[in-house]
């Protein structure tokens, strides 16, 4: 069986497993799902005797449609690329650079039509920051520096009135174009979109909770 043959017998039930349920409507995250995954595969090319790909693609979708996806924006472009990654790494394609995927509306767009579009190298980010959820202090916007710690002491970059909070809870380092977090060995441990880490590369939207705070990792 053939590379693509293989590909597409294998994406028919993981898409519908990963996005059809959880997103019934006109123009479904799995349709979308699909067309990147059709993108990739015309845009894959055998060279020096491996697989290649582009890593970034551009979904384009009407306004409205937009409008109805964009409360789940983040989470899809995440798991949109997450897919391309895994159907990489099962295949053996070598993407161009990390995979990513950007949504946005486009008026020429028709409701329920989609394009997609190899999009251009990613702008690196000005500023990262962490917003607070969930917490005391709430509403609070800290800019992180090359090290942020974060817990309970005054001696911390970021200050948590928490009692579920360690002293020293965690730091995040930024360095090379990426933010990691690290546990520093917390007593209630350290978690990212509800997993628990040592040690974590942030993405933007990412969140995080310490103890009983709720945080949001933002790039911008």
């Amino acid at each position: 069986m053939s590379f693509f043959a293989k590909l597409e017998q294998f994406c028919a039930s993981f898409i519908e497993r990963t996005f059809a349920k959880t997103f019934p409507s006109d123009l479904e995250p799995a349709q979308i799902a699909r067309k990147l995954v059709s993108k990739m595969e015309g845009e894959t090319r055998k060279d020096d005797g491996r697989l290649h790909a582009p890593g970034a693609y551009a979904v384009h979708v009407s306004p409205s449609d937009y409008e109805r996806l964009a409360e789940h924006q983040k989470y899809l472009e995440r798991a949109w690329a997450d897919l391309l990654r895994d159907l990489a790494g099962r295949f053996g394609v070598v993407f161009e650079e990390k995979p990513r995927v950007v949504m946005s509306a486009r008026e020429s767009v028709p409701l329920g039509a989609i394009e997609i579009e190899i999009a251009g190298p990613a702008e690196p980010s000005e500023r990262y920051s962490l917003r607070t959820l969930e917490g005391v202090p709430p509403n609070g916007v800290y800019v992180l520096g090359p090290t942020s710690t974060i817990g309970r002491s005054e001696e911390s970059q970021i200050v948590l009135l928490d009692p579920g909070v360690s002293r020293a809870h965690a730091v995040i380092e930024i360095g090379r174009g990426q933010a990691v977090v690290r546990d520093l060995g917390s007593t209630n441990g350290t978690f990212v979109n509800g997993r628990r880490i040592d040690r974590e590369r942030l993405r933007d939207g990412d969140e995080l909770r310490l103890g009983n705070t709720r945080m949001r990792f933002e790039a911008k």
